[in-house]
């Protein structure tokens, strides 16, 4: 053999050699690169609120679901246009190129109310905003706890389609406003399920136990519809010695109200119904 061959043996071998070290060294520089985003934590800070909701402030442009350590996307939440976001009161400050901003952990709500959505991680702060998604025509069976206004709770109820009955007893008490913050004092019971109502901030409650059973899936036949269910409520406070003359003449009252069209979503501590009182 001579000496070329020799030598081309010899750089043939030595190539078989670093090959893998090569693989392996691209590999780690992979690896590497994909798990640091260049994002470092600073700072997590939790709070004592986790029942606030937050909407999308655009619906068009891209806008990221990050893991925790914002390493990896998880959704982009255009795609989730008719979803409100729960915010647990809990935030996470990361630095990327010696700039702080704030992220904020949330769950998704899908618009039938669902609470347990597997769409949850870190977004941006500033792409959100506060308050139910307003686009109320496409939601349905939003708890209560995460409206923020009387404005946005009525918006609610007037163009969900989960909200006939509510829109129906509603218009029983047409000079009794409307208040979320008596709906939420409430706890999400009405007056009636309590041995002693009392609820802070309200006095001279207004029980209609006959009536409230009535707006209650889990008390009263499920499967009957709004109307039925409507009529029997009517029925009910007119026999009570409310009649329409009377209800209406509650003007010094305000009336705190949720209701379910979907009895699934009810949970074991939930009475749906309406609580009436005066404010002190």
């Amino acid at each position: 053999m001579n000496k070329k061959m020799v030598d081309i043996k010899k750089q043939i071998k030595f190539l078989m050699l670093l090959i893998p070290s090569m693989i392996i060294g691209f590999a780690t520089t992979m690896i590497s690169t994909n798990a640091d985003s260049g994002y470092t934590v600073v700072k997590k800070i939790v709070g004592n609120n986790p029942n606030s909701a937050y909407h999308l402030i655009s619906k068009s442009k891209n806008i990221y679901l990050w893991n925790s350590n914002h390493t990896k996307v998880k959704a982009n939440l255009k795609h989730y246009k008719n979803y409100s976001w729960r915010y647990y009161d809990q935030s996470v400050i990361l630095s990327h190129n010696s700039k702080k901003s704030v992220y904020y952990y949330v769950q998704g709500i899908t618009p039938n109310g669902n609470e347990g959505s597997k769409l949850q991680g870190i977004v941006w702060h500033g792409s959100l905003t506060p308050g139910v998604n307003p686009n109320y025509q496409q939601l349905n069976n939003i708890n209560f706890r995460y409206f923020n206004t009387d404005k946005e709770y009525l918006n609610y109820i007037q163009k969900s389609p989960s909200q006939k009955l509510t829109r129906k007893v509603l218009k029983l008490f047409p000079n009794t406003q409307l208040s979320i913050q008596l709906t939420k004092a409430a706890g999400g019971a009405s007056a009636w399920d309590f041995n002693d109502p009392t609820v802070n901030g309200y006095k001279d409650f207004l029980e209609f136990p006959t009536a409230q059973k009535y707006f209650n899936k889990r008390f009263y036949k499920r499967n009957i519809s709004d109307n039925a269910r409507f009529k029997l409520i009517k029925s009910a406070l007119d026999k009570s010695g409310y009649d329409q003359t009377k209800r209406t003449a509650l003007d010094q009252y305000q009336i705190g109200i949720y209701y379910y069209s979907n009895p699934h979503r009810l949970i074991t501590d939930e009475a749906p119904g309406f609580t009436i009182g005066i404010p002190e």
